[in-house]
């Protein structure tokens, strides 16, 4: 299959190495020509500036014709500035333009922020967080698209992301709350799955290790595997736990790391 991994950062790096190895057609994108330097050989790289008018793009229509396009755009920092939004409105037009079969937009289960108890994707979210609101808008832009998949993923963990690093020496809330990560190896998992699936329909979908951890346990295990130390102070009571139940049951999926405790060892 022909695939334009649009966003070939942290994440879209190991996708890309991974779907290539699978044989499908691979395209990457960065908006400047130094961050494609030295790509793999199995790797086409594309310079794309999202922030630019989609005329100024429009030499990319060969690229996006018949292609899945995975959208690894991170929303970044919330400020006046950010052009998220806007970003992924120009990426529905290119779509558009250039007929891409469809495409599989990498979100955020931070959407959910400001509820507590467990959520899954038909839960109401709280639109007056700005945060939120950034998240929701960028759901929105591509839901047009003849297929969108959209995949909200929790707290990213993996190669040079271990969660044990952020949190050393820190003194942390909710201690009995869920924690609510998924491991960059299951995320190009559950891609897979899409890929090889005999008819890919449009859905919103969380990915998130299934099974219920405290906040408590993951970090102390995550710091004690780099002997460091966190602490916490009383439960507040807020706890929201991400349900992945809806992809589990369509896909027939299998979380590699059912627990994110088991997946601290196969971060870096």
């Amino acid at each position: 299959m022909k695939v334009v991994i649009v966003g070939y950062g942290w994440l879209g790096q190991q996708i890309a190495a991974k779907l290539a190895a699978n044989g499908h057609q691979l395209y990457v994108t960065r908006r400047a020509h130094d961050a494609l330097t030295h790509l793999p050989e199995q790797l086409t790289g594309v310079v794309l500036d999202l922030n630019q008018p989609v005329s100024l793009n429009g030499h990319l229509a060969d690229v996006f014709a018949d292609a899945l396009v995975i959208c690894a755009v991170p929303p970044g920092r919330q400020h006046k500035d950010n052009q998220y939004v806007s970003a992924l409105q120009n990426l529905a037009l290119l779509m558009d333009n250039a007929r891409s079969i469809g495409v599989v937009h990498l979100s955020s289960t931070g959407i959910y922020q400001g509820l507590a108890g467990e959520v899954d994707e038909t839960c109401e979210v709280n639109l007056a967080l700005p945060r939120v609101r950034l998240l929701a808008e960028g759901e929105r832009a591509l839901f047009k698209q003849p297929v969108c998949i959209t995949l909200r993923l929790s707290g990213l963990m993996g190669l040079d992301r271990h969660p044990g690093r952020f949190v050393a020496g820190k003194t942390l809330s909710e201690p009995n709350a869920a924690v609510n990560m998924v491991h960059a190896n299951d995320v190009i998992l559950a891609l897979e799955h899409i890929l090889g699936s005999d008819k890919m329909a449009s859905g919103v979908f969380n990915l998130c290790s299934p099974l219920m951890v405290t906040r408590q346990r993951f970090y102390q295990q995550a710091t004690s595997l780099l002997n460091t130390q966190v602490s916490f102070i009383a439960d507040s009571g807020i706890r929201r736990r991400v349900l992945a139940d809806r992809f589990i049951n369509q896909y027939n999926f299998d979380f590699k790391f059912k627990s994110a405790i088991d997946a601290l060892a196969h971060c870096s």
